[in-house]
């Protein structure tokens, strides 16, 4: 069986190593120079490829039914061992699974010699003019796509399109697999950013900028022509302050509730934390302890020692508290106030990073037109695998999970054809 894997990232490279050790006559097409760039910024260059925790509520999307079919059919220690015979060396942090050398560059690299190795056909720096599902009379009995590139037209029983989203075009994720879904019929769900930072109205953030602490940051949306705030997601862990609002772990993983919403024109809201662990009820005594213990001290410099300076100095700015007063003459009024915006700190999010600047793409090619094995409902030998489709994932390895089980999970259906 003759196969063609359209686009040369992590999910294209999986596909196309195991229908070619399943026996397929595999053709690879990418229209970078080399394949696999965007896994080389992956995980900030350490490439976190999986994790043992792979619960439902870490991916987002469409069907809920198709994903988890998906994952159950390639688990983490599937994609663990199908590393490992390339030779790759895992290390285990905490339930995150990285290349032992936690360099991005040697999940890449055991890719490539693999499909070296295998003689699979790749054609680099080759773009797709039209992909065409023939008919018998067009194509014959046997072949049933054709591929039209400027080096002419290809034929293929089946095909995967695995062009990944529209988010790092850089690294050649730049959107034009969708146009290919379009062509044969398939819903692309509008594509957003997602893992990415949040911009916010306020104009206090270049004073904080750069600090990193531990937080629980939770979601509020106000649907247009309403005046209730619902609660979207929570996040706990950590929070960058940046110029323009805020980032980090907790935020990346926030973001595809925010920018759906504000994609929506809905108006959204942060509560951050900044003491998680420590209960509402016992803030206002903390305050008052440290208030005793330094009576002489000012309210600059109140929080010294528990948040950063700049953080602590814009507390007591939001709270109207002068900084030069004496901690001994602040009153009841002002702890509770400082409490309620250590722990409830407000923020309006006003926008976010593009696709230059998130890690993957929300939306995609509808789930509800493929089935549990990522075929076509629409066009009978016509997979999908990896971003392209409506699934994103939290951080710690769950984009690059999904990339290898729906690669995985296309193949082997393939495969099963061919048996």
């Amino acid at each position: 069986m003759k196969v063609a894997v359209i686009g040369g990232g992590a999910s294209g490279m999986i596909a196309a190593i195991r229908l070619s050790r399943g026996g397929c006559r595999v053709s690879v097409y990418e229209h970078m120079q080399r394949m696999g760039k965007k896994i080389l910024v992956t995980g900030s260059g350490k490439c976190n490829i999986s994790n043992t925790d792979m619960g439902l509520d870490h991916f987002h999307g469409g069907s809920g039914k198709v994903i988890s079919a998906v994952l159950d059919s390639c688990p983490p220690d599937k994609t663990k061992a199908f590393f490992e015979d390339l030779g790759l060396y895992f290390k285990n942090r905490n339930g995150y699974l990285y290349p032992y050398s936690e360099q991005a560059s040697a999940v890449a690299d055991v890719l490539r010699f693999a499909i070296r190795d295998l003689g699979i056909e790749v054609y680099t720096d080759t773009d797709i003019k039209s992909l065409i599902k023939c008919d018998t009379a067009t194509a014959g009995d046997i072949d049933r796509f054709m591929i039209e590139t400027v080096n002419g037209k290809h034929y293929f029983d089946r095909v995967i399109i695995c062009c990944g989203s529209n988010v790092a075009p850089n690294t050649g994720s730049d959107g034009s697999g969708y146009g290919l879904a379009r062509s044969l019929g398939h819903t692309v769900i509008k594509p957003l950013p997602a893992l990415t930072y949040l911009t916010c109205e306020e104009d206090f953030y270049p004073s904080i900028a750069g600090i990193r602490t531990k937080a629980c940051i939770t979601l509020f949306e106000k649907k247009r022509n309403e005046n209730v705030y619902e609660m979207l997601s929570s996040e706990e862990g950590e929070l960058q302050l940046t110029k323009t609002g805020i980032s980090g772990i907790a935020v990346f993983n926030l973001s595809y509730f925010a920018v759906k919403s504000l994609d929506r024109g809905c108006k959204v809201k942060a509560l951050i934390d900044f003491l998680p662990e420590v209960l509402e009820n016992d803030i206002a005594d903390l305050i008052r302890k440290r208030i005793e213990s330094q009576p002489e001290r000012t309210a600059e410099e109140l929080f010294i020692g528990l948040f950063s300076k700049a953080l602590g100095i814009c507390i007591c700015k939001r709270c109207g508290i002068d900084l030069r007063r004496e901690c001994a003459k602040l009153d009841d009024d002002d702890v509770n106030r400082l409490s309620e915006c250590i722990k409830h700190f407000d923020t309006y999010i006003k926008g976010y990073g593009d696709a230059d600047h998130a890690q993957v793409a929300q939306g995609g090619v509808s789930l509800d037109e493929v089935s549990e094995s990522l075929e076509s409902t629409l066009v009978q030998g016509l997979y999908f695998a990896g971003e392209i489709l409506d699934v994103n994932g939290d951080c710690g390895g769950y984009n690059l999970q999904w990339a290898a089980s729906s690669a995985m999970c296309a193949a082997e259906h393939i495969l099963g054809e061919n048996s």
